[in-house]
């Protein structure tokens, strides 16, 4: 423990702040992922096909990232994390207070929607910004730790508020909500250098044939994740019976071992490569797929929904991919922006088909159809070039004497 806490002393206090802003963010997501889709059950009775087309609003301000991050083009990152944790903090007390009519939820839900998507390129650039070279994974690995460590509040709250505050549950929690995401605001205010560096450098759009393999795992990302934001959690919920606080557990057992597994996986990417883990991916993803097509044992799912959870955490893959394969530095955050805007070209569209898939032949079939994707990103997985072959053929072998 004193050794952890000489290091966190000498880390530079940009960093500090940034992970501390992280931190807050962080317990902002842990109650929204666990109380949203109850609260859009309990508060506007939802069929499985409206779920799935609200996802298109939903999704919208990760289409237009592309156009936002352009807007914001001349301000360092660091102005873009407070922005990030402002339209945050607006739009969760929104959901919780100002929210009367579905017509009016679906405002806060935007701006919330919106700051989170503009964390995306926030966190991976700053990830990027302040990690040694050769410990890019690992440094975004710790991040994303730092981000599931504090959802563990976030869930815990939700749980405990579950069992205390009855039907004033989602008033109670989005008002903590917002007030985590104001004091990262305050945190991401306080970097005084650190931030600077991180600018993308005044580029708006970047898009190069060379980054080809990075567009389509985020559009192949795009389809597989909102497929099980949108399905897993509302099969769990309408099928099965899971109610606010089963959900709060399993998103905090997924939180708990993310903290773990995150920095590991950073870890192991900076190891053997991005190709490797692009390849486990897939495969792990269809046995996710193939469990939620045919298997009603409930243990056996709820498992699995906390596997495909920290699967969430190739994001650190295809980041480090990037910083390798960039032909300048200037062009990793608009890239990454324009990842995220192709991963929501799909993403925007995938929930509506499913929900009429769900309603024509069952929720099963969305799974079935769902593990097409993972032969997909298979096939992707293959054709990356991370470098580590030309690596192994350039190592000079050993001599063997005569």
């Amino acid at each position: 423990m004193s050794k952890l806490l000489n290091r966190w002393r000498d880390s530079d206090p940009a960093f500090k702040a940034f992970l501390l802003g992280v931190f807050f963010l962080g317990i902002n997501s842990g109650i929204i992922s666990s109380a949203f889709n109850n609260y859009l059950n309990d508060s506007f009775k939802m069929s499985s096909s409206q779920r799935g087309f609200l996802e298109f609003p939903r999704e919208l301000p990760g289409f237009l990232l592309i156009f936002i991050t352009g807007l914001l083009a001349a301000l360092p990152v660091r102005q873009w994390a407070v922005i990030t944790s402002l339209l945050t903090a607006a739009g969760v007390a929104g959901l919780g207070f100002l929210s009367p009519s579905y017509n009016s939820m679906l405002v806060w839900m935007l701006l919330w929607s919106a700051g989170s998507h503009l964390f995306m390129t926030v966190e991976s650039v700053m990830g990027l910004r302040f990690a040694k070279e050769g410990g890019h994974g690992r440094r975004l690995g710790q991040i994303s730790g730092m981000t599931n460590f504090a959802a563990i509040a976030g869930a815990g709250l939700v749980w405990m508020l579950a069992k205390a505050a009855g039907p004033d549950l989602y008033r109670w929690a989005f008002l903590a909500a917002a007030l985590a995401s104001l004091v990262s605001a305050v945190l991401f205010a306080r970097m005084k250098k650190g931030g600077e560096e991180a600018a993308p450098g005044g580029r708006r759009f970047v898009f190069r044939w060379k980054y080809k393999w990075y567009y389509l795992l985020n559009i192949l990302f795009g389809a597989r994740k909102q497929i099980f934001l949108t399905f897993a959690p509302w099969v769990l919920v309408t099928v099965y019976g899971a109610n606010p606080a089963l959900m709060a557990a399993l998103s905090m057992t997924a939180y708990f071992l993310g903290v773990v597994f995150r920095q590991a996986f950073g870890v192991v990417t900076d190891k053997i490569g991005e190709r490797k883990m692009f390849i486990a991916d897939a495969v792990i993803l269809l046995l996710i797929c193939g469990g939620f097509a045919f298997s009603t044992f409930k243990p056996f799912l709820y498992a699995l929904f906390v596997l495909d959870s920290l699967m969430f955490a190739t994001r650190i893959a295809r980041t480090t991919y990037l910083n390798k394969i960039a032909e300048h530095k200037a062009d990793i955050s608009p890239t990454i922006s324009l990842g995220v805007t192709m991963d929501h070209l799909v993403s925007m569209s995938v929930p509506a088909a499913g929900g009429l898939l769900w309603a024509a032949y069952g929720y099963k079939a969305v799974f079935i159809a769902a593990s097409l994707l993972s032969a997909a990103g298979f096939f992707a997985a293959l054709a990356v070039d991370d470098g580590r072959g030309r690596a192994a053929v350039a190592a000079p072998r050993p001599v063997i004497p005569d």
